[in-house]
């Protein structure tokens, strides 16, 4: 959509679209290219099996690096929309977030979210009761993260926003798992591992 485009929901004042940082170029290349190479490795090590058990090792590699590509693509597509009622969220695959501007009462900015894995800046949209509307993520450039507050009528400035701080401030603003980051990582750590043991336990149980 460009600015001045006349929507449904109103003439377009702002658009802004996603963004990838440079951790997830790196993870995104890093699982690319680890399931390409995994192939010769896969060949040198069965050399005395039979093709089709090769072609089955090829095969679940490369849907794994089309999952890859797809959740990449679908992350980019996402971009938020302004008009002069709505902010509309748009996102591949899910359905449209379409929030009535006169819902927001105020806009929590910041420029780095200081939470593992999300970090940058971000706005956070909130209605009177302090709960979330909308995130800007994964618009991640600054400049469309500060315009995109403007929909608000108070908008908060927070150049570190400490998970501590905002709880006390924000109590119903952030996710569980950013609001208690260190509980959150032990979390995915403990699914890690146990989806690693379960896969050594299928391994031993049906060799």
């Amino acid at each position: 959509m460009a600015v001045g485009e006349v929507t449904g929901h109103g003439t377009v004042l702002f658009e802004a679209r996603a963004g990838m940082d440079r951790t997830g170029k790196w993870s995104m290349a890093a699982v690319v290219l680890g399931c390409l190479l995994a192939i010769p490795y896969a060949f040198a090590r069965n050399a005395d099996s039979d093709l089709s058990e090769n072609l089955l090792i090829i095969g679940a590699t490369y849907v794994i690096v089309l999952v890859t590509v797809l959740l990449t693509v679908v992350h980019l597509n996402a971009r938020i929309v302004v008009t002069e009622t709505h902010v509309i969220k748009h996102r591949l695959l899910r359905r449209a977030l379409v929030i009535p501007r006169a819902e927001v009462v105020e806009a929590v900015v910041t420029r780095e979210y200081a939470v593992p894995g999300a970090s940058g800046p971000r706005t956070i949209l909130l209605d009177r009761n302090g709960q979330v509307l909308l995130v800007s993520s994964p618009v991640r450039e600054l400049s469309d993260v500060e315009a995109l507050a403007q929909a608000a009528p108070v908008v908060t400035h927070v150049p570190v926003l400490h998970p501590a701080e905002a709880r006390v401030r924000w109590p119903h603003m952030l996710p569980w798992s950013h609001a208690n980051p260190r509980a959150g990582v032990l979390l995915g750590a403990g699914l890690v591992l146990g989806f690693i043991v379960l896969g050594l336990l299928a391994a031993v149980l049906f060799a």
